[in-house]
This record gives C-alpha cells, structure tokens and sequence, in this order.
C-alpha cells in the first residue's frame, strides 16, 4: 500500500518541511502527548529528510525557516 503522507514529531525537521515550497503541510495528529506534523507529498518529504539528517539539505531563507519555526509552535500550542 502507499504512503499518502509523511509524519514527524521533531519540530525542527517540521519546520524545514514547512519551508520547502514544494510540500504541503495537510495538518497535524495528536498521539498522547506527542503532535506529528503531517506532510504531502511523502515521497518527497522522505528525500528531503534523507538529505537534512545527511547535511546536505537545500538552503533556506533563514527568515523563512523562522517563521515555519513559529508556525509550527503555533500548531502545537492551539492544540489546547
């Protein structure tokens, strides 16, 4: 079966997700205490995760990557 998405919990590898213009964040998941981050499409997100823990991840506007960053808290904190 396919993957139609592509899940996280670390917030820092959420937040470059959320910066690459090619994926879309499709929402998040609560597991207990935990908040996953939901990304389409899983392929690519997979390869950009392989090449972010690999260091050799495409450059981000760090403005940019800031504001996913904040984002991302946004998302976790409204969860309420």
């Amino acid at each position: 079966m396919e993957k139609k998405y592509y899940r996280t919990r670390d917030l820092s590898l959420a937040a470059f997700l959320y910066s690459v213009k090619d994926l879309s964040l499709f929402g998040t998941e609560k597991e207990g205490r935990q908040v996953y981050f939901i990304f389409t499409p899983p392929d690519e997100a997979e390869e950009l995760t392989r090449l972010y823990w690999a260091n050799k991840a495409p450059s981000i506007q760090p403005r940019l990557l800031f504001q996913s960053l904040r984002s991302m808290k946004d998302l976790i904190f409204s969860r309420g």
